[in-house]
């Protein structure tokens, strides 16, 4: 049976059973039974429980009656002396309490008084208790009571059982395979701690308002539905209980936060199907659970994240050297053609092949550098007052070569009412270039783009809407990251071009404190890209 290891129970514990050893020779059965207060040796009991933390003392007579009951353990109980002493076992047990607590109790002191000692660990009420008991004798060794100490172990109870849990969650972390794995061991832990019918993990990808919790049989719903006031207590980090919003399939909910940088990276729901309220320490444990899985899963996608940029950086040199050695073996050819004596091809035509082929790797070579400019925050916008449709009208008239070589068929639909905007009409272009060229890359011939341009209050929209591939929702979660490409079919592959152009767009337009977003109901069903911008109604134009 384990002992208790704080040294002031261990030497309260020696000193009280020393004295008692000591006290039970002398005691005769009349002092048992008539002492009261500080006199005789129940006056010592009583005054040794009262140093007990959170312990009790108890004597039980022959007669299975309670001679005494004292100490701080009572009190914390919510019992008092009175409930027990005078009392036989039966009378003294709550009525509430296990029925086989008092067979155990009777069993435990008809040993003690039969000559013998007990040590116990026993649970009342949610609270563990370890329970010693010795015989008390007169002088003539005759024992005529038994003397039991109890004190609350619940303490180290509940740290042991923490303990084991962390190392299931250990043992769980060791044998993953990945994320989800970790997630799976850290939900049953954390439903067996909380009593939970499910628990579920996710991602916060952009708006925390939009991450979806599906937790199994649970229906999946988003954070939102709760209301903007629990979106914005987990976006400032804080674990919030709240029942269900309308229409949920629970009743109960734990929301627990997982910051990183200031912000929620992710959200761990604990899901009950009946409304109640979790014990503090229950949460306490579920939340360091799930923050323990969360380091653990969150590295792993790091490291996965990480070998799939090192993946995609030597797709992208690949790629780069391929669109290079194209151009500059044109170049190489003419220049051959150009010093080849007798030669009957035209100088200027051969001139002009080279000079389309240079600006082919200047765009290249511009990518590459704007990619630089920006990862390193080198990037910087010269803003001017400018209007909107002036600047869709230059990259729709850019596109327009594209357009025609292609036979695709580019329509436009602005208001008349010039929308005015603070912005670095370079850069700007450049985004909008980039959308335009994406729609004209993926659209199979003959194909329809409309470019639209709205107001909506205080910003600006411009929408470009094609009728081609289309992508699926693989391809519209990764779109706007560095070096992704796409096939015709949607799916991202090697080839097609460097995986910059998108990337670029979205840091431009950020940078203008604007956004933009992509849309599709599926391969080859077309797409829709929107960028939003703030106007500057304000400013006249310069």
């Amino acid at each position: 049976m384990p002992r208790p290891t704080s040294p002031t129970l261990g030497s309260l514990q020696e000193s009280l059973s020393g004295q008692a050893t000591a006290a039970r020779r002398t005691a005769a059965p009349g002092a048992i039974n008539g002492a009261e207060g500080g006199d005789g040796a129940l006056g010592l009991y009583r005054a040794l429980a009262e140093q007990l933390p959170r312990g009790a003392v108890f004597v039980v007579d022959q007669a299975l009656r309670y001679v005494l009951a004292a100490g701080s353990g009572l009190r914390v109980a919510g019992f008092v002396p009175a409930d027990f002493e005078g009392r036989s076992l039966r009378e003294g047990v709550p009525p509430n309490l296990p029925s086989d607590l008092l067979a155990q109790h009777t069993e435990d002191y008809r040993a003690i008084l039969a000559g013998g000692t007990i040590v116990r660990e026993h649970e009342v009420g949610g609270q563990w208790y370890l329970s010693q008991g010795v015989p008390l004798a007169d002088q003539h060794g005759s024992v005529h009571a038994a003397l039991v100490i109890s004190y609350d172990i619940s303490e180290s109870k509940h740290a042991e059982a923490r303990l084991r849990l962390l190392d299931r969650l250990a043992d769980g972390i060791r044998t993953a395979a990945g994320p989800d794995d970790i997630a799976a061991a850290a939900c049953a832990l954390i439903a067996q701690v909380s009593g939970a019918v499910r628990c579920a993990v996710a991602r916060v990808h952009g708006e925390i308002g939009a991450v979806e919790l599906d937790a199994g049989e649970v229906h999946s719903m988003a954070l939102a539905d709760f209301g903007a006031g629990v979106v914005a207590r987990l976006a400032r980090g804080e674990t919030v209980q709240v029942g269900a919003p309308p229409m949920a399939p629970a009743a109960a909910y734990v929301l627990m936060p997982h910051m990183a940088a200031g912000r929620a990276a992710g959200i761990t729901a604990i899901v009950g199907h009946a409304a109640r309220t979790w014990r503090g320490e229950d949460l306490a444990l579920a939340a360091e659970i799930a923050d323990r899985a969360w380091v653990h899963m969150d590295r792993l996608w790091l490291m996965d994240a990480l070998q799939e940029a090192d993946r995609c950086k030597d797709q992208f040199l690949a790629a780069l050297a391929q669109q290079l050695r194209g151009p500059l073996s044109v170049v190489r050819n003419s220049l051959a053609l150009l010093g080849s004596p007798g030669s009957a091809v035209m100088p200027q035509a051969v001139v002009a092949l080279m000079e389309r082929q240079f600006g082919h790797m200047n765009r290249l070579i511009e990518d590459v550098l704007d990619t630089s400019y920006i990862c390193y925050g080198q990037a910087r916008l010269m803003r001017h007052r400018l209007v909107l449709q002036e600047a869709v009208l230059a990259a729709v008239d850019a596109a327009r070569a594209l357009v025609s070589a292609k036979t695709h068929q580019l329509s436009v639909a602005m208001p008349r009412e010039p929308i005015l905007l603070s912005a670095d009409p370079t850069r700007l272009a450049q985004a909008f270039n980039s959308v335009l060229a994406n729609a004209v890359k993926y659209s199979r011939a003959p194909a329809k783009i409309l470019v639209e341009v709205e107001l909506q209050g205080t910003h600006a929209l411009v929408r470009v809407t094609d009728n081609g591939i289309g992508m699926s929702p693989r391809t519209l979660a990764r779109l706007f990251e560095l070096f992704t490409r796409v096939d015709d079919k949607g799916a991202p592959v090697p080839g097609g071009g460097l995986g910059v152009g998108l990337w670029v767009a979205r840091q431009l337009v950020e940078a203008h404190g604007g956004r933009i977003a992509a849309d599709s109901r599926g391969p080859d069903l077309g797409s829709t890209f929107t960028i939003t911008l703030p106007v500057d109604a304000g400013a006249p134009l310069r």
